[in-house]
């Protein structure tokens, strides 16, 4: 039987899944890795493929790998006796053969990082272990899955909930919605109907116009479902044209949702949104990207004709899917044009540029400052 090419070559779509992955885990590993708070650290990938492919492509397992060893030998993670273990299964026993053979010749596992195992079980025999495990880690621990399916017929949605009802794990889900949503359109398999009906009643399931009217219902359907103590977001990958497919990414904690919009911002400077194929030595390639922020100004400006405190601006921007900085440089111009009054607590004014949107005002000092539209 011969391969399929997406699993012969990491294709340029999956190479920006890859991307993504590797970009958070950058951050948030490093960050988890300096923290004297932060226990043990679990990975799991769930799909993991061959690890590189034949076209010399590094697949998520490698990325893992490569992340976690940076993350511990950069940081502090040795002084706190921290270990990263991580689990890697894919059905195919041939792909998990291959993988073996490529860490240990690149001797990708050290002993005083962690522990890693390699599985070769079902999706659905092994989810009620990993779920299992994920209960059972301490307080103090973490936990990130990667899901990257052959197809979606053996994904439940309650899956999700329950990685992440201990409070201490993140998801990131890719989703081929671009079949989806065709089957959608075109007569509601048993699959699609099966994960549809979990989130959804499917006779009050929208139809969808677009690829991307698709993604947008799926993402609410999530948010609704995990309720308002999850975070939810996607990055969408298009093919071509009206062809979309998305990550989904889901979490408890708003510093690891912080951590993915930088991820996606790098990866998609204008808009923070996505990533699209653009032919080799496409010109629009060779301009600078500027943030498209005037939405998000519009938003912004509504929000705070009423008295805002900083760390209520903090979660609004995330909450919108902007950063920071983005907030930042909208509320100095602002500022700078007497279009807003910042004030201390206590009603004196505030030092101007200083606005403290940042995770750690927003979780020691997220009253710090209020700022409302004159």
């Amino acid at each position: 039987m011969t391969l399929k090419d997406s699993q012969k070559s990491l294709l340029e779509h999956s190479e920006v899944k890859v991307r993504l992955l590797k970009l958070y885990l950058e951050s948030y590993l490093s960050i988890l890795s300096n923290s004297q708070h932060i226990g043990n650290i679990h990975i799991f990938d769930l799909f993991c493929g061959q690890g590189i492919y034949e076209d010399g492509g590094e697949g998520s397992p490698i990325v893992i790998l490569n992340s976690i060893r940076d993350a511990f030998f950069s940081s502090n993670s040795k002084k706190f006796s921290r270990k990263f273990n991580c689990h890697f299964n894919d059905s195919d026993s041939h792909k998990v053969d291959h993988l073996k053979a490529i860490v240990d010749q690149k001797e990708l596992t050290h002993k005083e990082i962690g522990t890693f195992s390699f599985a070769k079980e079902d999706y659905r025999v092994l989810v009620p272990k990993v779920i299992k495990k994920l209960n059972a880690i301490s307080l103090n621990e973490r936990a990130f899955i990667f899901i990257d399916p052959y197809g979606y017929k053996d994904l439940q949605f309650s899956d999700i909930k329950d990685m992440l009802s201990n409070g201490k794990s993140e998801v990131l889900l890719f989703l081929p919605t671009q079949f989806m949503f065709r089957f959608e359109k075109g007569g509601t398999p048993k699959a699609l109907f099966n994960f549809i009906n979990e989130l959804v009643p499917v006779d009050k399931w929208p139809k969808s116009s677009t690829g991307l009217d698709f993604i947008e219902t799926l993402k609410n359907a999530f948010r609704t479902n995990l309720g308002s103590k999850y975070f939810v977001d996607s990055f969408i990958i298009s093919r071509g044209l009206n062809q979309f497919f998305c990550l989904f990414f889901f979490t408890g904690h708003i510093l690891g949702f912080e951590k993915m919009l930088e991820a996606k911002w790098k990866l998609d400077k204008e808009d923070g949104l996505g990533w699209h194929f653009r032919s080799e030595g496409d010109l629009f390639d060779l301009i600078e990207k500027e943030p498209n922020t005037k939405k998000f100004e519009e938003s912004l400006l509504e929000f705070l004709k009423s008295t805002r405190t900083n760390g209520e601006i903090y979660l609004f921007t995330l909450q919108n899917g902007y950063l920071c900085s983005h907030a930042n440089q909208i509320l100095k111009l602002w500022q700078k044009s007497n279009k807003i009054d910042v004030t201390n607590i206590d009603g004196t004014i505030s030092r101007k540029g200083a606005f403290y949107l940042n995770y750690k005002n927003y979780t020691n000092n997220s009253n710090r400052i209020n700022i409302k539209v004159r």
